[in-house]
């Protein structure tokens, strides 16, 4: 994966907490540990990059327009089949980890449909 391939999976792992607005220690131990396996190979420091992708995703989260919006926008670095399966398999093994909800069920079919290759 690509820095900006990162970063905007990083983006799309903050807006999905936004999706129940609930976090749960298993979905934070998840996240967690795919931020530590994505690794980082930036000057801009990572902590910095997450403290924005929590607020961007905050901002994105106030309506569904702007989470469809952000969806789209942080998908459309992910141009093989193969990585846009690996975005879907991540965010699907967070948001699985305390049992998906039917706002999860709904981000999860919002993600998928801007990774029309992943099917």
């Amino acid at each position: 994966m690509t820095q900006p391939q990162r970063e905007a999976l990083f983006d799309i792992l903050a807006l999905s907490i936004y999706a129940d607005a609930h976090i749960s220690l298993a979905e934070e131990d998840l996240l967690e540990q795919a931020f530590v396996k994505k690794g980082w190979k930036s000057d801009f420091p990572k902590s910095l990059f997450i403290e924005e992708s929590f607020a961007r995703a905050r901002e994105a989260a106030e309506s569904d327009e702007g989470v469809f919006d952000y969806l789209n926008e942080s998908a459309a670095v992910f141009t093989t089949k193969a990585v846009q399966k690996e975005v879907c398999d991540i965010v699907e093994k967070i948001l699985s980890g305390d049992g998906m909800d039917a706002e999860e069920n709904e981000f999860f079919n919002l993600l998928t449909q801007s990774l029309p290759r992943a099917k």
